[in-house]
């Protein structure tokens, strides 16, 4: 693992600007310590020093170095993002090009091990302060840890499903001097390293709408509560299952049975899925609030419905509640469309600003980022990825007329705008975009759709699945995608999808609608191609590099390149690191 430089360095001022809203007290406590003294056991005093250092930790994914690469790892190499013609940055252009070399800047991955070594020093330390602190109690020490066990968890997996092979790193480290030279270890063994972080925190986290309004409503969301680690645990047992499918026949590996892991997707998803019904449907009758929701109608899980009207027919309340305004509880509708949240990174509109998606994806100063929709997303054909009666498309991207040349007055064809998290509310509804300096999308990193859609997914890929597993995932799909649509002639039949092959496209396909730019298409491309043990099926991501599209595929030819390569910089200061094969170099494979 990377020495990572000035981890602790840093001022723990940083703290000063959010802590009010991960924290359960805003106190004026936090002072500058010098960086030895924050390992040292004397720094662990005070349940203010826990709490700081907590902040801390979800402060390195809330940083436009940590945002920047949840969309770049998760998005940029998939078929629904391009980069524009007229952007700079050379660093997207080759890696959408298939060109990734190891001095790439989107290759470091310091800042996910910044969180981890917080993460760490909190698991190691933070018991020492309840003997210390009458104030800090042994229930608060364990919701702490809980959260600290999953952030080390997830800031793992992020790195997992983008580099593959990675080091681990469980011991609390200061600086350079004292951080240690880790070896990378196989994926299976990372993943079940991380799910048993993720079995700890499990049995100490809070419960999911377990913080009352009396702290801070937002804590249910923007704090790991039990929900978000069993979406979490989901989510590794998909991606368990998928390399234990790849590596199977390999006998030097213990990589288990992949429907043993899809049983256990099945598992987290029912227990998260059960949970949000349960709290919503409670919250619904003490609210008076009426839907058509529930068993035997076309919304058995009670999802947020969109309201739709004459006026604004092409308008989704639900993107409003859960990416746009609504965020702010301005109502019942909106708080209740919140709960679908599960787990996300919250900004502000003064002091902690989502830089990283103004710049990649627009604001209302620049209304384009360095990143557009794939024309092929929204292609101008009879199997368009969405029905034009579906609301998604005019809420996740600009475009306005689902089919349309979209051309400029020239006919020259023009770029259409990410709206998700850009936009104030719908675009349907209005054209105003959130501003550069007050840029406040919270980034969602799971939500109940994402859930349900790991569900169907497992339950298709089951090597017993049948009809009966079929029609259980086809259930959860048209919940999703029928919520979406403002007529219901679009609606998904069963019967247009009679086979295992055809079920699992329209899981995937479903993915791409509801979670398009949310981090999370190209992370499902690999898990296809894992099953598959090839790229084949996943090559049709070149066709949006115009002129150069047979060269990307066959740079993607072998399975290593779906992976990223270790920053050389990394590479320098830890000689147990061994290169992706598919970036070895001759100064690289001499190093090793």
């Amino acid at each position: 693992m990377k020495k990572i430089k000035n981890i602790f360095r840093k001022s723990l001022s940083a703290v000063l600007f959010s802590v009010a809203l991960l924290l359960t007290s805003c106190t004026d406590y936090l002072t500058i310590y010098p960086a030895n003294d924050i390992i040292h056991e004397n720094f662990w005093q005070t349940a203010d020093d826990v709490n700081g250092m907590l902040a801390t930790s979800y402060l390195q994914l809330l940083s436009k170095e940590s945002i920047e690469r949840m969309v770049i790892w998760g998005e940029l190499r998939g078929d629904n993002i391009c980069v524009r013609k007229n952007n700079s940055q050379i660093a997207y252009k080759h890696i959408v090009e298939g060109n990734l070399q190891d001095d790439n800047e989107y290759c470091k991955w310091a800042v996910f091990y910044r969180a981890i070594n917080y993460a760490n020093m909190v698991l190691e330390f933070a018991p020492l302060v309840p003997q210390r602190d009458p104030n800090f109690t042994q229930g608060d020490l364990d919701i702490v840890m809980g959260e600290m066990y999953a952030m080390r968890a997830l800031a793992h997996f992020y790195l997992v499903r983008t580099f593959r092979d990675i080091p681990l790193s469980y011991k609390a480290s200061l600086n350079d001097s004292e951080l240690g030279e880790y070896p990378q270890v196989h994926p299976c063994v990372a993943l079940d390293s991380i799910m048993s972080d993720l079995d700890k925190a499990d049995a100490l986290v809070m419960r999911t709408g377990g913080f009352p309004n009396s702290v801070n409503p937002d804590f249910n969301y923007s704090r790991i509560t039990r929900d978000a680690v069993r979406a979490m645990k989901a989510d590794v047992n998909l991606w368990r299952a998928a390399f234990a499918t790849y590596y199977q026949g390999d006998d030097s590996l213990n990589v288990g049975n992949p429907d043993d892991y899809y049983r256990q997707v099945i598992a987290c998803s029912d227990s998260v899925i059960n949970s949000y019904v349960s709290r919503i449907s409670k919250f619904y009758k003490e609210h008076k609030v009426k839907i058509e929701a529930g068993p035997g109608t076309e919304n058995p899980y009670y999802l947020s419905n969109n309201s739709i009207s004459k006026v604004e027919p092409k308008r989704s309340s639900v993107y409003d509640n859960l990416f746009g305004s609504g965020k702010y509880f301005t109502s019942s509708t909106a708080i209740s469309s919140r709960g679908e949240i599960l787990f996300e990174l919250k900004f502000d509109e003064t002091r902690n600003v989502n830089t990283a998606i103004s710049e990649l994806y627009g604001n209302a100063k620049d209304k384009l980022g360095a990143m557009c929709v794939n024309r092929n997303y929204v292609r101008n054909t009879t199997d368009n990825i969405y029905k034009k009666s579906d609301l998604r498309v005019y809420s996740y991207t600009d475009i306005e007329n689902l089919g349309a040349e979209n051309v400029n007055e020239s006919g020259v064809p023009e770029d259409i705008g990410i709206a998700k998290y850009t936009y104030e509310n719908s675009p349907a509804y209005n054209s105003l975009q959130r501003s550069k300096d007050n840029f406040d999308a919270n980034w969602v990193i799971y939500r109940l759709t994402d859930v349900m859609l790991m569900k169907a997914e497992a339950l298709v890929h089951l090597s017993s699945a049948g009809s009966k597993e079929f029609g259980e995932a086809f259930k959860l799909v048209k919940t999703i995608n029928y919520r979406s649509l403002s007529s219901e002639a679009d609606s998904l039949r069963i019967a247009n999808y009679p086979n295992k092959e055809s079920m699992a496209q329209l899981v995937l396909d479903e993915r791409v609608r509801e979670l398009a730019f949310e981090g999370k298409r190209w992370y499902d491309l690999v898990r296809v191609a894992l099953r598959d043990k090839s790229t084949a099926n996943i090559l049709f991501v070149a066709d949006k590099v115009e002129g150069a599209s047979s060269a990307v595929r066959k740079k993607m030819q072998s399975i290593h390149t779906i992976f990223f390569p270790i920053a050389e910089s990394e590479m320098n200061v830890n000689s147990l690191l061994v290169q992706n094969p598919a970036y070895e170099t001759s100064s690289s494979i001499e190093q090793n």
